[in-house]
């Protein structure tokens, strides 16, 4: 009663009406608040071992690249297969994957080639992510889904805010290990709540995942050559979605280029703050602190409105704002003034990230027949990520060249660029 009442009021609320909805999301957002920690414990752990922007960038295109190979599979199961217990099975094996790294590290035994292992990680994050995103319309109704979706964007981001804080202090008082430990755990808790869901899920719930339990018996007493030509033929369908849609095809096409700038900020930042400004770990946790309260702030504004209009150029207008302060990190900014400027410039990355982020979700799950949401979930992801290893690994190279100043000034730069285009589309414009 005290849930209905409150999001009576406040729209942003309206989907912890679903228990199942409820306890996931609490799983994920302890999980998330231990990846706030380990990317930032990550990224500094690679820097105390090599100094080198080049070896930072190996290592995450290595996470990386499986993930890649395995989001198209990883949709087909989605759509195939339960998909929470896709999401219990991922979780289990990041654990295991964070915490073998951490037992090597307190071991004093860990070497740089055991951090490409954490190639594990991003297999499972591969199957994760599509049946995620492609969750939400089977545990609430299609009316909520803006503040299921404005809600994860705010679990990630309080994460994101935390979790950078809570790494910074894990290396400070005992290391980068103690950070990978605590992730090592959130994955176990959050697989502990997916267990719990599972063994109450209310009768509503039950009956929207029953396609998906009927289906998995089908694919059961599927023969092998069967299923390999189901495989080819549900990946080749849900291809043939996006590209009938140019609003979508095109939007993923800017994505694959726009998010290496993003990302490169994760190798560039932490030589910026510590070569060009000779500062210390705490204003790398800051600026991803600042970062995660933009992209809450924007989380909540767009979870609040019942009702968007023209949110094809609303969202591009929110790229277009990550890629101007994105731009603005790189200006030769005086070394009294630099820690203000990047994180206000970060809290404007995260403000356009943040609304872009609900926005997009929010619009595939309603436009997208849900029998192929794990599919075009996963090509998404597969389209914007896919140049990612290539990109990281020649972003450390070129932040080694050229300067951590210059991938901030012309990655920026580049992210404004291909969506300022983006926006001379016409079924982007007209996307509402």
């Amino acid at each position: 009663m005290i849930i209905l009442k409150v999001s009576t009021r406040f729209p942003l609320l309206e989907a912890f009406r679903s228990r199942s909805f409820a306890l996931i999301w609490t799983g994920q957002s302890i999980s998330r608040l231990g990846d706030g920690a380990f990317n930032m414990a990550l990224a500094w752990q690679i820097l105390l071992m090599t100094h080198s922007g080049t070896a930072m960038g190996i290592v995450l295109a290595a996470t990386s690249l499986p993930q890649v190979f395995f989001l198209l599979l990883g949709g087909v199961v989605a759509d195939r297969f339960s998909r929470i217990r896709i999401l219990l099975w991922s979780d289990g094996v990041r654990a295991f994957a964070v915490l073998l790294i951490a037992v090597l590290g307190w071991l004093h035994v860990l070497q740089l080639w055991h951090l490409l292992g954490l190639g594990l990680f991003g297999i499972a994050k591969g199957f994760f992510f599509p049946a995620y995103q492609a969750l939400p319309p089977q545990l609430v109704e299609r009316d909520v889904l803006r503040s299921a979706n404005s809600l994860n964007g705010l679990s990630r981001q309080i994460g994101d805010v935390i979790g950078p804080m809570v790494g910074a202090a894990c290396v400070t008082l005992a290391g980068p290990m103690a950070a990978f430990t605590l992730n090592g755990f959130s994955f176990l808790l959050s697989a502990a709540c997916i267990l719990i869901t599972l063994s109450w899920q209310p009768l509503a719930t039950r009956q929207r995942l029953s396609r998906v339990e009927t289906q998995k018996q089908e694919d059961i007493q599927t023969t092998s050559s069967a299923k390999k030509r189901m495989l080819w033929n549900d990946t080749h369908e849900g291809f043939g979605y996006v590209m009938a849609s140019s609003w979508l095809w095109i939007s993923i096409a800017i994505a694959a280029l726009g998010n290496i700038s993003i990302d490169a900020m994760d190798i560039s930042l932490p030589k910026l703050v510590q070569d060009t400004y000779h500062a210390g770990v705490w204003l790398v946790g800051t600026a991803g602190t600042a970062n995660a309260l933009g992209a809450i702030v924007g989380s909540i504004i767009i979870g609040q409105r019942r009702q968007l209009r023209r949110r094809g150029i609303l969202a591009y207008l929110s790229l277009l704002l990550t890629g101007g302060s994105t731009m603005a990190i790189g200006f030769p900014w005086p070394t009294v003034w630099f820690p203000w400027a990047a994180c206000g410039c970060s809290v404007f990355i995260g403000l356009g990230l943040g609304t872009f982020g609900v926005i997009w979700v929010t619009v595939l799950q309603e436009l997208v027949p849900e029998e192929k949401q794990g599919r075009v979930f996963s090509i998404d992801a597969l389209g914007s990520s896919c140049l990612l290893p290539i990109g990281l690994s020649l972003a450390g190279l070129a932040t080694d060249r050229f300067g951590p100043s210059w991938m901030f000034l012309v990655g920026g730069g580049v992210l404004f660029l291909l969506t300022a285009s983006g926006l001379l589309v016409r079924g982007v414009r007209q996307l509402d």
